[in-house]
C-alpha cells in the first residue's frame, strides 16, 4: 500500500498544478524574491528566467555548461528557489508545459475553471500578469537583435515584407500599419493563399522578411520563410521561443519570453516589442521622412478617410 501511495504522490502534485494554474508560475517569482545573488547565480538566474519553457529539457550538468557555472553551484541555487533538487523543479514545468500545448478546447475549459475558483479582481489578476510579463521582457529582451532588425527595416536597398499566421497575423497587421508610413515598399503578405505566388514571385537577396512567430506556429509561415532562405534574403523573426520550427534559418530573432507558463500567450508583450521597434527605426530616420509623411497627410485628407473630431451624429448625406 505504501508503495502505491508513494507512486500516486508526484501524479497529485501535477494534478494540483493543472487544476490552480495561479501557482503553477512560482519560479519567476520565486527568482524575483531572491536577495544577494552571487555573479554565478545571477548567469542562473537570468537563464531560468528566460528560458523557462526549456528547463524541462535540461538536467545539472547542461544548465552548468550553458551557464559557466559548477553543478554544485547549480544545485545550491535550486535549493535557494525552495526545490528539493532538479527533478522537482522539472516537474512542475512539465505540467505547466502540457497545459500550454493542450488544445484550445481543453485550456479553455480549464481557465474557466481558474477563473471561477479565484475571487481576485479579474481586471487585478490578467493586467497584473501582463506587467509582470512586461518587465520580464524588459530585463531579457536581447537589445542587440533588437538594434539590428530596427537598422535592417530601415536599409530600403529591396523591399520589406511581413508575415504572420493565425494568431500573428494581427501583430504582423499592426506592424505593418506603423511601419509603411515610414518604410517605402513595405508588403504585408495576405493569408489569402490565392494570391501568395504571386507576392513571393520576385524575392530577391534585397528583401527582407519580418515574420512574427508564435506559437502554435503555422506551416505557411515556415514555407514563406523557406522562400526568402533560398532567394539568400535575410529573415528576422519576431517569436516566442529561440527554439521554434524557424530557428534554423532566421538571420536574426527577437524573442519575447514569457514571465510564467499559463493557459494563454498574452498578445501584449510582443504587440509592446512590435511598437517599440516601430520607434527604433522611427529614430534612425533622416531629416527626408518629413516629406512622406507630409505627402501621406495630404493623401489621406484627400480621399476623405477619417470622420471628423467631435460629438455627435455624422449627418447623413442628402
Amino acid at each position: 500500500m505504501r508503495v502505491v501511495y508513494e507512486k500516486i504522490i508526484p501524479i497529485l502534485k501535477i494534478l494540483q498544478q493543472i487544476f490552480h494554474i495561479m501557482e503553477n508560475r512560482p519560479l519567476i517569482e520565486r527568482i524575483q524574491a531572491l536577495d544577494k545573488l552571487t555573479p554565478s547565480e545571477v548567469r542562473l538566474a537570468e537563464f531560468f528566467s528566460g528560458q523557462a519553457e526549456q528547463l524541462v529539457f535540461e538536467n545539472v550538468t547542461t544548465l552548468a555548461e550553458k551557464t559557466g557555472v559548477s553543478k554544485a553551484t547549480v544545485v545550491r541555487f535550486i535549493a535557494k528557489l525552495g526545490y528539493a533538487n532538479f527533478g522537482e523543479l522539472r516537474a512542475v514545468l512539465q505540467a505547466d508545459v502540457r497545459v500550454m500545448f493542450e488544445p484550445a478546447a481543453r485550456r479553455y475549459s480549464l481557465k474557466k475553471r481558474q477563473l471561477k475558483t479565484t475571487e481576485e479582481d479579474i481586471i487585478q489578476q490578467n493586467l497584473g500578469n501582463i506587467a509582470n510579463n512586461l518587465q520580464h521582457v524588459i530585463n531579457t529582451v536581447d537589445r542587440s537583435a533588437f538594434q539590428q532588425t530596427a537598422e535592417a527595416i530601415l536599409d530600403r536597398t529591396g523591399g520589406l515584407y511581413l508575415c504572420g499566421f493565425r494568431t500573428s497575423f494581427s501583430l504582423a497587421q499592426m506592424f505593418h500599419f506603423m511601419i509603411r508610413v515610414i518604410r517605402p515598399r513595405a508588403t504585408l503578405i495576405d493569408p489569402g493563399f490565392h494570391m501568395m505566388p504571386d507576392m513571393l514571385m520576385d524575392i530577391t537577396d534585397k528583401d527582407l522578411l519580418l515574420a512574427v512567430f508564435r506559437y502554435p506556429y503555422a506551416r505557411q509561415t515556415v514555407g514563406i520563410a523557406r522562400r526568402f532562405s533560398d532567394a539568400g534574403a535575410p529573415i528576422h523573426l519576431v517569436t516566442d521561443s529561440a527554439y521554434s520550427p524557424l530557428a534554423d534559418l532566421a538571420t536574426q530573432q527577437i524573442v519575447v519570453g514569457s514571465e510564467g507558463l499559463d493557459l494563454f500567450r498574452s498578445f501584449t508583450a510582443m504587440a509592446a516589442i512590435l511598437e517599440t521597434l516601430h520607434m527604433a527605426v522611427l529614430r534612425l530616420c533622416g531629416e527626408d521622412l518629413d516629406a512622406r509623411i507630409e505627402a501621406s497627410e495630404a493623401l489621406f485628407r484627400k480621399f476623405d478617410v477619417y470622420c471628423p473630431r467631435g460629438k455627435g451624429r455624422i449627418p447623413r448625406k442628402p
